[in-house]
């Protein structure tokens, strides 16, 4: 699973550094040039397409993503446990017709040879992303709702779940400042 998220990770972190680069190159270029790069936008929606997806499946995998769960939270013992599946049953479907209506789609873009108007770049590469991040939510559904099952999942418990995984960690080998 480590490789599965440095995966999701990387592809979220190299999504936004190309569209920030791509879209500061063209703001320059419309200044200093008065002529904008006619690629950029196609660049630019394709990767917001991939980094939104992405960006979904690590939102489910850190519990990130905003919900009613005023309910959940105040349920106790089977309607509890029967919330959290009833709601990880919804997601899961959802995530599965984006599964196969976007593996249709990109094997339909790639068996028709679609290509980005622009730049010629196989559009099948951009909607890939759709049911890949499918099937990973499917996965990191399934894993919250585990973890839902079997840990606290109040406001308060997420909020330092969230914060223990965003800090950096420091192995005191590797630290060469401070005092010794």
């Amino acid at each position: 699973m480590r490789a599965i998220r440095f995966f999701e990770d990387w592809v979220v972190i190299a999504s936004f550094m190309v569209i920030v680069l791509v879209t500061f190159v063209n703001v320059l270029s419309r200044y200093i040039f008065k002529a904008s790069l006619a690629f950029s936008e196609e660049i630019t929606i394709n990767l917001l397409v991939v980094l939104t997806m992405m960006g979904a499946v690590v939102g489910i995998r850190l519990g990130a993503h905003l919900g009613f769960t005023y309910l959940v939270e105040h349920a106790k013992g089977q309607v509890r446990r029967f919330l959290l599946i009833a709601g990880t049953v919804l997601i899961v479907a959802f995530l599965a017709v984006l599964l196969i209506w976007g593996g249709e789609m990109t094997i339909a873009q790639g068996l028709r040879g679609r290509a980005t108007p622009s730049l010629g770049i196989p559009q099948w590469l951009f909607t890939l992303s759709i049911p890949l991040a499918g099937a990973l939510g499917v996965i990191r559904s399934i894993q919250a709702l585990r973890t839902a099952l079997h840990e606290d999942t109040s406001a308060e418990a997420v909020i330092e779940r969230l914060a223990v995984e965003a800090a950096p960690v420091i192995d005191a080998d590797e630290f060469q400042g401070g005092r010794k």
